[in-house]
């Protein structure tokens, strides 16, 4: 840096002009002033330079941050399952597990209600189980109409008081026991960490994110007893409801199973099918909302999540006699099903595989060898258990580390319209399956609650 300074200082003093010399010291001083003045604007580029490093990297640090809600959810499915594995309907630990859920949801600061209720059990006796609910005020929606065709003078400027109910059954199957191999003695209790402690969580985790993330819809939180019995909570709860309350219903989001499946699926009601190809596009806007969330937050790239839609695209019978085509919704029956046959529209959220030929296969959950004697089944099954099926995608989250093609690149099919399965996770590290699955399941249902009818846009910030 010297040597520099100096070829310039002499550099400078043979071109200076007599006046220029007379200087004397002035001349040096002014030549040292311009070299230190390149110094100083180096200085401020480079400063310049690591301002929009730092920037870049907080702009993904925020991208980074999305559905970033800790294990808190994975936690609470874990406990759920531990204490209470056999939360069979009317049973006993069915009734402490909704204890449990209720005094969770209040230390995020709701006040519960337990709706208790009556019901036929499967062996013909009367047993009781019970609701849990929640409820918080959204902040409404306002007219934006979208396009010149859309919106008459006949619609409401706004909608304050439109209901979104956010459900999922929090007791398990009772155990269809998978053939054991000769010789094996272990008793394997399941626990219903997949059916359905998975998806309480994330309906448990959204709960929590909308107390700051605030809804557009006055959203009511559902935890359905006796779900698995002919889904018995989800029909007295629909039958509680005032006819001021059920004319507020906008949409009921059911989320089942997240966690095993080979897949994370949202499907439509059987409402939504009109016949042959055509479906009912308002019954199916709450699908399509959702689906334009994974698409739009990019969930696939940034957290190796996706959601699918049914695309198996073969005709099937509808429970009003006609034939439909079988995508984007499915003929199993859960939770949301009394909304569905009560005219409502539904989004059914679960984890499994439709890439299937027969309306046979529906139930299909995944088709990884481990599971080949319960016919690819885990719900209801020995499989269900949380040291299993964790172990399972730790193993197999090694081994996608361990290579470049995605995990299930030999059962990839290029004809069906659906999310990229790049399997890639644009910054940091992959979550493991629990987290990753409850998180984003709870991510998209928060944003969903934001989404309003056509024309209409959230009126918060």
């Amino acid at each position: 840096m010297k040597v520099g300074q100096n070829m310039y200082c002499e550099w400078s003093k043979r071109k200076t002009s007599d006046r220029t010399k007379r200087r004397g010291r002035a001349g040096k001083t002014s030549c040292v002033s311009s070299f230190c003045l390149r110094l100083v604007v180096s200085a401020l580029a480079v400063m310049l330079l690591l301002s929009a490093a730092s920037c870049s990297k907080h702009s993904n640090n925020t991208n980074d941050s999305i559905a970033d809600y800790g294990n808190s959810g994975a936690d609470f499915a874990r406990r759920l399952a531990a204490q209470y594995p056999r939360r069979e309907p009317f049973s006993s630990q069915e009734k402490d597990a909704s204890a449990f859920i209720s005094n969770q949801l209040s230390q995020y600061g709701y006040q519960t209600e337990i709706q208790e209720f009556s019901a036929t059990a499967a062996d013909g006796s009367t047993g009781t189980s019970r609701n849990v609910i929640a409820r918080l005020k959204g902040s409404g929606f306002h007219y934006a109409p979208k396009t010149k065709e859309s919106g008459g003078q006949a619609s409401p400027e706004r909608y304050d008081n439109l209901i979104m109910i956010i459900g999922a059954h929090y007791d398990t199957p009772a155990v269809r026991e998978a053939p054991r191999e000769e010789g094996v003695t272990e008793i394997i209790e399941a626990d219903g960490i997949h059916n359905n402690a998975s998806g309480v969580a994330a309906v448990m985790t959204a709960a929590r994110v909308m107390r700051d993330v605030k809804p557009g819809y006055d959203v009511i939180f559902v935890f359905f007893g006796a779900g698995t019995d002919s889904y018995a909570g989800a029909k007295h709860f629909l039958q509680s409801l005032t006819d001021s309350e059920r004319s507020r219903v906008d949409a009921m989001i059911n989320v089942g199973p997240i966690f095993a499946g080979d897949k994370v699926y949202a499907h439509a009601g059987q409402n939504s099918v009109i016949g042959g190809q055509y479906k009912d596009y308002a019954k199916r806007r709450k699908l399509y909302q959702a689906t334009d969330i994974f698409f739009d937050f990019k969930l696939n790239t940034k957290n190796g999540y996706a959601i699918y839609t049914n695309q198996a695209s073969f005709t099937a019978g509808l429970p009003n006699g006609k034939d439909g085509i079988f995508r984007e919704w499915t003929t199993k029956l859960s939770d949301h099903t009394p909304f569905d046959e009560a005219g409502i529209p539904v989004v059914f959220i679960e984890s499994g595989e439709y890439r299937i030929k027969s309306i046979d296969e529906v139930g299909l959950e995944s088709k990884n060898p481990l599971f080949i004697s319960s016919a690819g089944v885990i719900s209801g099954t020995s499989f269900d258990r949380t040291r299993t099926l964790e172990d399972l995608f730790k193993d197999m989250e090694e081994q996608a580390a361990r290579q470049t093609l995605p995990l299930d690149w030999m059962n990839q099919d290029d004809e069906q319209e659906q999310p990229d399965e790049s399997d890639i996770v644009e910054h940091g590290r992959r979550q493991p399956r629990m987290p990753m699955r409850v998180n984003n399941t709870a991510f998209v249902l928060v944003q969903l609650a934001r989404k309003g009818p056509l024309d209409y846009e959230f009126d918060g910030a």
